[in-house]
């Protein structure tokens, strides 16, 4: 599939790091190209000024869904650390109460966090700011419904029991259109595979009846900041699956 980028959109992306392998587009030669801001983040730039993917993000049917009940706190046995679980969900929160939820998809974003985060605020520190401008990269802080809930790993190993429970329950109430997860041993965990994190990616998954896409998680992205063009194409992917089939 093709994407029909503008002049402007295509130095966006070069900035994100991301390449566009198609031709741009004749333009008038008195028509001098936008100028763009510098992104020194994952998509400062195309945060406020772009769509992230041109006809990928299709607005759904004039159809409103209906709306979003509030979302319990997992158990308190999910919610105390230690014991024998492995991983703790923390409480689920909306993200963009102003976007119009009718014009976009559902997401349940699950970011691997760490234990020290599990209660902060969604979008704290530097980490949080990367994980909100990939977010709106994505246009959801337009359109959609998105929910964000936190990933803890107390323990290399044991019991999932009690986290795939609260994640099935969680899906059943959000009806997500695409779950994210963030993070590579979040996904392993959940996907119940010990397959290399690159094989995770670039493909949908199947977890408690919804359509998963795995990508790196926030605090990673931090550190390998050449992995940002990888992550873009793995929001690209998610987008793909939340559009409705015609």
């Amino acid at each position: 599939m093709s994407l029909h980028l503008d002049p402007r959109q295509r130095a966006m992306l070069r900035e994100m790091g991301v390449r566009v392998w198609q031709p741009a587009e004749p333009r008038p030669v008195d028509q001098p190209l936008p100028e763009v801001p510098v992104a020194t983040d994952f998509v400062a730039a195309a945060a406020s000024h772009a769509p992230a993917a041109g006809p990928l993000v299709a607005k759904k049917q004039a159809v409103a869904p209906a709306p979003l009940a509030p979302v319990p706190a997992p158990p308190p046995a999910m919610r105390a650390a230690g014991g024998s679980a492995a991983w703790q969900l923390g409480a689920a929160q909306q993200l963009y109460p102003d976007a119009a939820p009718a014009a976009g998809a559902r997401w349940l974003v699950l970011a691997e966090t760490p234990a020290s985060a599990l209660d902060a605020p969604p979008f704290q520190g530097d980490a949080g700011r990367l994980l909100d401008n990939m977010l709106r990269a994505a246009r959801l802080h337009r359109a959609g419904t998105v929910l964000l809930a936190p990933l803890v790993r107390h323990a290399a190993t044991g019991s999932l029991a009690e986290v795939h429970a609260a994640l099935s329950a969680l899906v059943a109430q959000a009806q997500p259109d695409v779950l994210l997860i963030m993070g590579r041993l979040a996904a392993q965990a959940l996907l119940a595979t010990n397959a290399p994190f690159g094989k995770l990616r670039g493909q949908a998954h199947d977890l408690h009846g919804a359509k998963v896409v795995v990508t790196y998680d926030a605090t990673y992205l931090l550190r390998s900041p050449a992995d940002k063009a990888k992550a873009w194409d793995d929001l690209c992917l998610a987008m793909r699956l939340s559009v409705p089939a015609a």
